[in-house]
């Protein structure tokens, strides 16, 4: 099932880094990444992915946009595509003359992610790896300078690894660089972040382009966000400029066939292996956006099964609290399992949301297990006063009293310090977790929702909030306007905090 929107235009000759009149024509991408003394990777690199660079390098094109699923090999392939310029360039016997540049200028190839430490860990060290095991790079063209971040070459060719700052290329000159994870390149606002990606992209490109012309190559990889987003915008363009080529592909349109049994089940028109089915039944949306490459909706409901967020409290009964908010007498600690505690702290005009959580070991072949909600509860402030900070604290101290095993308590970080102080000087493990700077705490509520192990007491406010939420062009979950999210924030907060643990994923103590 191909989803390649390249613009159908016809191949023209390919002048990225083409010998110069002393050097032999280059040998093709494909004899490049398949020939023993080049690569050597016949039957370890994907065909899509040996198939779309042969596209992309015969074609001609300046640009490549590739908006592929998670585990399809994109981070693989760009670390192809600068591995080959890298040969290009190379053998060239004087690279700056060629290309017009200053005797003894720097050449350079980069690759940049989302920090320093991510674009020398995928891309660039996979780069060296092919490098360090090629015969031909070994023959007299290895790296004359190795450092963490940088591959100096003879004749001043560079491989370098950058962050994503778009500053960072200033002042080289670059033939060819990697975009890598473009669709993630923002930054924290109300209204779902700013795009990073298209300052970054319109640097590289002046750079490549105000230095090679048409002779250099910049790529972009990434899986989408949402509909808006700079990968969509990217591919858009791709069908009108024919120097841009364009891709979308789930993974499964990337991994030979082989390595799926051959059964499939249907999700929105789309033929998906069952290999898949788990991932789409715990969180559809993420699944579309993750590794079919559909992009998530501007906005839409975030809790989309209703039906099974309205199961997680049959047969529990309302909240263990008489009408002050205090624990009924007979709400005290049955087993000495670790309860996690999440408080969503407001001021003014605000409410309070807290929530304690723990977890039971899974009963069956899926291998998650249950998150139980034991006590829920919104704090209204008073007309016109604020919250009973202290009061929250208390509450906490109560429980602990009832007999809790209290492993941790977590606040959202608003007006939160003297809190914490207070709760860690009676030796109460206490932090700062923030719901709202990823989905990962409300995916993993929504994980639990679909997968019927979450069970939780009938608590309206709880359940009226996450009837309403919504999610935000695919990164953000928000109320709609006039409404809250208080109570969802402290469940999503202690539920997640409970999981991570049981996983392994974070050590708590019991007090």
């Amino acid at each position: 099932m191909s989803a390649t929107v390249t613009n159908g235009r016809m191949k023209r000759k390919n002048r990225i880094g083409c010998a110069g009149k002393d050097a032999p024509r280059p040998v093709g991408v494909r004899e490049f990444i398949h020939s023993k003394r080049y690569l050597g990777l016949k039957g370890v690199a994907y065909p899509v992915v040996v198939d779309t660079l042969e596209e992309i390098f015969e074609g001609g094109y300046r640009e490549a946009v590739l908006s592929w699923g998670i585990g399809s090999g994109k981070s693989f392939l760009a670390s192809l595509a600068l591995t080959y310029l890298l040969y290009r360039t190379l053998r060239l016997p004087d690279p700056q003359g060629y290309y017009g540049l200053a005797p003894g200028a720097k050449i350079i190839l980069l690759n940049m992610a989302l920090s320093a430490g991510q674009a020398t860990r995928v891309v660039f060290d996979q780069v060296a790896r092919f490098v360090d095991e090629s015969q031909w790079f070994q023959n007299k063209r290895q790296p004359v300078n190795r450092m963490r971040n940088e591959l100096e070459f003879r004749n001043q060719v560079v491989l370098l690894a950058g962050n994503s700052s778009e500053r960072f290329p200033l002042g080289y000159n670059l033939l060819g660089a990697v975009l890598d994870e473009a669709g993630w390149y923002v930054e924290g606002s109300e209204d779902g972040r700013r795009d990073q990606a298209e300052e970054i992209f319109n640097a590289l490109q002046r750079r490549i382009t105000s230095r090679f012309g048409e002779r250099g190559l910049l790529i972009v990889c990434s899986s989408p966000r949402h509909e808006e987003d700079f990968m969509e915008r990217k591919l858009q363009e791709a069908r009108r400029f024919k120097w841009i080529y364009g891709s979308r592909r789930a993974a499964w349109e990337v991994k030979p066939p082989e390595q799926f049994r051959g059964e499939y089940f249907e999700h929105e028109g789309l033929q998906i292996p069952v290999e898949y089915e788990d991932d789409f039944r715990r969180n559809a949306e993420r699944a579309m956006r993750d590794l079919a490459a559909r992009p998530a909706r501007g906005m839409s409901l975030y809790f989309r099964d209703i039906a099974a967020l309205e199961k997680a409290k049959e047969g529990m009964g309302g909240p263990p609290v008489d009408e002050q908010g205090w624990p009924v007498e007979q709400f005290v600690a049955e087993d000495d399992e670790p309860r996690y505690v999440h408080v969503d702290l407001g001021l003014t005009r605000d409410a309070c949301g807290i929530a304690m959580a723990h977890c039971k070991g899974a009963e069956d072949a899926l291998g998650e297990p249950q998150a139980i909600v034991d006590f829920v509860w919104r704090i209204p402030a008073p007309p016109g006063g604020e919250i009973d900070i202290d009061g929250v604290v208390e509450l906490i101290f109560e429980l602990v009293r009832r007999g809790f095993s209290i492993a941790q308590v977590s606040y959202d970080g608003w007006q939160s310090a003297s809190s914490i102080q207070r709760l860690r000087g009676r030796d109460i493990n206490a932090t700062v977790v923030s719901v709202d700077r990823d989905l990962s705490a409300y995916d993993t509520l929504k994980e639990l929702v679909n997968l019927g192990r979450l069970r939780i007491c009938d608590f309206e406010p709880f359940f009226g909030e996450a009837r309403r939420l919504r999610l935000i062009r695919g990164v953000k979950v928000d109320h709609p306007p006039g409404g809250s999210k208080d109570v969802t924030d402290a469940v999503a907060g202690a539920v997640s905090e409970a999981v991570k643990a049981w996983r392994g994923e974070v050590t708590a103590r019991i007090v």
